[in-house]
């Protein structure tokens, strides 16, 4: 029978469907978000940045096209030796230019990890310059950080999808920040604001937040939508000691940061060592495929982070413009005006308060009073733009015509299979991910012998791994996802009427039915609709009896272990 079943898995009536590919789809719609947001920030943004001087009072420079264009960035912090390197080398598989691992402090620079040709290591004052790059903002740090920054280049296909960004170890104490010759908070700060995941490592061993790491976390506000944490090296303790570092990383993070919401804390070992304990080896594995998950969507969302970005920065903007035509309007045509701009700045708590009034703002879209208040100092607000009307209208514009048009285009929930096809493409219905990520079963104590790197799956003799219809599956899967699936599962309506279309008779659909409904929940995932196809084509095209139960072969491995308990009930 097992025989018979490899043999019927392989004359499924469907045929593998051919397709341009999910990247060149992916890679085309994140270039028009990027040429429209170019073409709303020039038009909208730009002008209104430009006459309220968003540069000086948010330190932000004005946005250039290439921070449009450019890849995904994740950035990694935390306190020196917890393993943001070796994290790297992990994600990559290999050793990069530049790269420094050791129990000391041995990143003492930012690092740019990019995609290239050849491996070199490229100084900072250059990259800052680069065309190609996003960093040209940074010149604003000086030669004194330039000189800790630096780019590593190397061909790589993570790199090809994302930019990686490794920071400097942070230490404790003033004496550590002062030496740096640099602001680092502010450094991160400017990273952060481009970046789309900031990974925050913690070491098992080092739950302690100093007072730098503390800084850089506060330097943090307002992206923490962005922020994962991880918990490395947990393999170096047992089970009992994991749950009270556990609580006490959540309780230290909690008093941190200012959010309400608790933040992700992956769980694991990540470099490439085996794990030195196995105790908790499942739970460190599914933690480690949730974070790569996390990593291998983040070119999908660049179209829509980038989206986010611009109308976070927009909100400010038109915070910024009324804040500044306010205030020049309240000053004196002639004199007292040091007078009254001192009353202004004594009284900006009241100023923001009466502007979010007048003009229905939100308290979000303000700047921080006491660095904004700093900043006012230093200016002259008779030499203040007034308010131009017909600016804000283009802002609100952007906000409430432009920006919605061009979500319409992106993938969304509302979406039917026809028309999430048109907007992606083959990336519509593919599974894989756009970034090739690290798989290491033997490091989870897994035998090396499972096949589970061959890209032609597992062979017959390997009764835990290979599946009988794992071809049938990779060539259903375009028909499987045509109809429609909800969170992956097929309705049972829908179900129904793909079997009723075989023709068959309704006595021989309820046996297949039975046998293909493997959790027994009236809906079809994936692998219950291949059993499903794979029963029907048996019965039609070559005549053969419904079989009482699934040969074993037949069973998708995922379902295995459910069947037998749903037997052994029985």
């Amino acid at each position: 029978m097992e025989e018979d079943a490899a043999s019927w898995a392989g004359t499924t009536a469907m045929q593998p469907t051919t397709g341009s590919g999910g990247k060149k789809n992916e890679t085309d719609r994140t270039a028009l978000v990027s040429a429209r947001l170019k073409q709303i920030y020039r038009k909208s943004v730009y002008p209104v940045e430009k006459r309220h001087r968003y540069d000086y009072f948010y330190e932000s420079p004005y946005l250039t096209d290439v921070e449009f264009e450019s890849k995904p960035q994740v950035m990694l912090i935390g306190q020196y030796s917890v393993g943001k390197t070796s994290f790297i080398r992990y994600l990559l598989g290999r050793d990069f230019p530049g790269q420094r691992i050791g129990p000391e402090p041995t990143t003492d620079r930012f690092t740019v990890l990019i995609n290239g040709p050849e491996e070199r290591t490229i100084p900072g004052n250059a990259l800052s310059v680069h065309p190609d790059l996003p960093f040209r903002g940074l010149e604003r740090f000086g030669v004194s950080f330039l000189s800790r920054f630096e780019g590593s280049q190397l061909p790589s296909s993570v790199l090809r999808s994302v930019t990686l960004i490794d920071t400097p170890g942070i230490l404790s104490g003033e004496k550590q920040r002062v030496s740096r010759g640099y602001d680092f908070t502010k450094v991160v700060a400017w990273f952060a604001d481009r970046a789309d995941l900031i990974l925050l490592l913690f070491d098992a061993h080092k739950l302690d937040i100093s007072d730098e790491l503390k800084g850089a976390i506060d330097a943090l506000k307002g992206h923490e939508d962005k922020i994962r944490c991880i918990l490395n090296k947990a393999d170096q303790i047992d089970r009992q000691q994991l749950m009270r570092v556990y609580g006490a990383l959540l309780w230290s993070l909690g008093k941190t940061m200012s959010s309400p919401e608790v933040t992700r804390v992956y769980v694991g070992s990540f470099w490439q060592e085996p794990l030195r304990s196995m105790d908790n080896a499942a739970l460190f594995e599914d933690e480690e495929r949730d974070l790569m998950k996390d990593l291998a969507i983040l070119p999908r969302q660049s179209a829509v982070r980038k989206i986010n970005e611009l109308v976070k920065r927009i909100r400010k903007v038109k915070a910024l413009a009324y804040i500044i035509g306010y205030l020049k309007i309240q000053m004196p045509n002639l004199m007292g005006r040091e007078k009254k701009q001192q009353k202004l700045i004594n009284d900006l708590p009241n100023v923001f308060r009466t502007i979010m009034k007048k003009y229905n703002l939100v308290p979000g879209d303000f700047p921080d009073i006491n660095e904004f208040s700093a900043k006012l100092k230093e200016v002259k607000f008779s030499e203040f733009e007034s308010l131009k009307q017909s600016q804000i209208e283009a802002l609100d514009h952007a906000l409430e015509s432009d920006i919605p048009k061009l979500m319409e285009d992106l993938p969304s929930e509302k979406d039917t299979p026809e028309t999430l096809r048109a907007k992606m493409g083959k990336a519509a219905i593919s599974n894989t991910s756009n970034v090739p990520l690290p798989t290491r079963d033997t490091k989870f104590g897994k035998g090396a012998d499972d096949n589970s790197a061959n890209p032609f799956g597992a062979a017959p003799d390997n009764e835990d791994k290979y599946w009988a219809l794992q071809e049938s599956a990779d060539r259903l899967w375009d028909s499987f996802e045509a109809l429609g699936p909800e969170g992956g599962f097929l309705p049972p309506s829908v179900a129904r009427d793909v079997l009723v279309k075989t023709g068959l008779k309704k006595e021989e659909l309820r046996q297949i039915w039975n046998l293909s409904d493997i959790d027994c929940d009236g809906y079809f995932d994936h692998h219950e609709y291949v059993v499903a196809m794979f029963l029907c084509d048996a019965v039609i095209q070559k005549g053969r009896p419904i079989p009482a139960e699934l040969p074993p072969s037949v069973v998708p491995p995922s379902k295995r272990a459910l069947l037998a308990k749903k037997n052994a009930d029985f």
